[in-house]
């Protein structure tokens, strides 16, 4: 008879797959665990709760904000439903406060960090009914350990050893609908080496970086497509450009294998300038559409103060290079870092304008910085005795992407919150009659900072509200 485990991924307004669940239920013995996942986008509470009768326990994923809500409500439900049940979280939020996690009265342990290797062996050992003192990799409730809360590290597992990913737990078909295309969510590496200081990775994976091997990429890729015929490949990698012999071997693969999808990657300012026009070229024929690059900040002196380890003339290169290739991209920027002068805001909307007017294919994402535990700037502000939400229930309201921060002047947010929308629209493809009045004044207001008056801002905004994104 095989053990039931149930695993929970929380509510969110993003619909990508759940691929950490994926990950733990492949890991799984599949000769003795039954593995059901339910995602609260698309299954209520209830469904959860009707599937923990016969559980050994509950395995539940959980990010920062209003993820974390939604996992401290379904936890405490299934601990009423089943007092007993043992409940045990994963996932960023539990990596990065393992100790506070695990001292909510409804979670019995939680793991921190790479979790296939810690999560097999606990559920090993509640099969066994052994205790789970010394399981490496977690931190326990104090009700169920009979030692310290928090155990010992367990070092980072290269991926290639871990078994292939089954999309079979999951309804893929349903994520295409409410995704309103075929894309399939794909992560072929973990970890990344970089420090900036403003990150948690460095804290949760030690800037280690495992990444598939291109035989075992392609080929998992070639068989889900067969399975499921996706025309779009999200690959969720930290830093998916990382080795450019690895990147040109996928290319190449996709390519003898006759894969029709398109695909998108997470690329840095530097790695673009490396990477040579042979293969990028590559990467273009084998489908790559678009890339996702942090450039952060347009001023060198706070590039280098964040230690993004970047030069700001590495972003032009690379996107003059992704020109050429008539390849896309999202530039990320951030804005507002702590003593971050004025001047260095300006600059990073002047450049980042700059790159947005070269390619209607380039869009602009930006955001406020938010102190998040796990890094050098969050360490510091913490010295100067800056609050951060000390409880579960205040982490579940951090908004780490909505409007402004502790840094900026009013002034300031009001032109960038102006800036993020009027970009939009400057520099976009869509050349239509009816939105080419408002494309003018949208590159006027935005070439000349001239945001006075912005009716035709509230008048869009009116008529299509703008989506929560967290």
């Amino acid at each position: 008879m095989r053990h039931k485990i149930v695993l929970y991924n929380p509510r969110a307004v993003f619909w990508t797959m759940p691929l950490a669940l994926i990950a733990l239920a492949s890991a799984l013995d599949r000769d003795k665990y039954e593995v059901v996942i339910v995602d609260g986008r698309l299954h209520t509470t209830e469904t959860l709760l009707n599937q923990l009768g016969d559980a050994l326990c509950l395995g539940v994923t959980v990010l920062t904000g209003a993820p974390l809500r939604d996992a401290l409500e379904v936890t405490r439900a299934a601990r009423a439903r089943r007092p007993d049940l043992p409940v045990i979280w994963g996932g960023w939020h539990p990596s990065l406060f393992p100790e506070m996690c695990a001292s909510e009265p409804a979670v019995t342990a939680a793991v921190i960090g790479q979790g296939e290797e810690t999560f097999s062996e606990i559920v090993d050992r509640l099969a066994a009914k052994e205790t789970l003192d010394n399981v490496p990799g977690c931190a326990l409730n104090p009700s169920a350990s009979a030692s310290a809360s928090l155990n010992p590290p367990r070092p980072m597992r290269d991926i290639n050893t871990f078994p292939r990913h089954d999309y079979s737990f999951v309804p893929v078909e349903d994520y295409f609908k409410l995704k309103g295309q075929r894309q399939l969510d794909y992560i072929s590496s973990q970890g990344c080496r970089f420090r900036c200081n403003f990150c948690a990775d460095p804290a949760v994976y030690n800037r280690g970086w495992y990444g598939y091997t291109p035989e075992r990429m392609v080929g998992e890729i070639a068989d889900l497509w067969r399975r499921y015929h996706f025309t779009d490949l999200n690959l969720q990698d930290e830093t998916y450009f990382t080795q450019q012999k690895r990147v040109a071997a996928v290319a190449e693969g996709f390519l003898r294998e006759g894969l029709p999808f398109t695909w998108t990657g997470t690329l840095r300012a530097d790695q673009g300038r490396r990477i040579d026009d042979t293969t990028f070229a590559l990467c273009k024929r084998s489908g790559l559409r678009r890339v996702m690059i942090g450039m952060e900040a347009g001023s060198q002196e706070t590039i280098d103060r964040i230690q993004k380890d970047i030069k700001v003339e590495d972003m032009w290169l690379t996107a003059e290079k992704l020109l050429r290739h008539d390849i896309g991209a999202i530039i990320n920027v951030i804005v507002g870092f702590p003593d971050e002068p004025p001047e260095s805001v300006a600059e990073s909307l002047r450049v980042a304008r700059e790159l947005r007017a070269m390619s209607s294919q380039f869009e602009l994402a930006v955001f406020y910085f938010k102190p998040y535990p796990g890094n050098p700037i969050a360490e510091r502000l913490r010295a100067q005795n800056y609050r951060f939400p000390v409880s579960l229930e205040e982490w579940a309201d951090f908004d780490y992407i909505g409007s402004g921060n502790d840094w900026l002047s009013e002034a300031q947010q009001r032109e960038i919150e102006h800036f993020k929308f009027y970009q939009r629209f400057a520099y976009s493809g869509n050349r239509s009659p009816l939105r080419w009045p408002l494309q003018k004044l949208s590159r006027w207001r935005v070439e000349r900072r001239a945001y006075a008056l912005p009716l035709e801002r509230k008048l869009v905004e009116w008529l299509k509200p703008a989506q929560a994104l967290s």
